[in-house]
């Protein structure tokens, strides 16, 4: 399930959806997720799309909107928002360091 995660980023990745395609409920996937990662779904997703929205912000050129989008926020103040409160720094104060 981490694989598919990672390699979807970008779409929404509901827990309904990702217990759907592991063949559990979401109470189950919920618990045997936390059980075998030490985290919830949503803190792991939450934390790969913000390690890659670093990674995009520091390694290319890419305009912040389009690096939300590939993250999976359709919002840019939503984002703007998760990423201060993950970094302590907003998505341009990054680039500008």
């Amino acid at each position: 399930m981490q694989a598919f995660i990672d390699a979807n980023l970008s779409a929404s990745l509901q827990i309904l959806e990702l217990a759907k395609i592991a063949y559990l409920s979401p109470t189950q996937f919920k618990k045997l997720f936390t059980n075998n990662l030490g985290i919830s779904a949503y803190k792991y997703i939450t934390q790969k799309r913000m390690e890659k929205a670093k990674a995009l912000l520091t390694h290319t050129d890419l305009p912040v909107q389009l690096i939300a989008q590939q993250v999976g926020y359709n919002d840019l103040s939503a984002f703007s928002r998760r990423f201060s409160l993950y970094f302590g720094l907003s998505p341009r104060a990054l680039i500008c360091l």
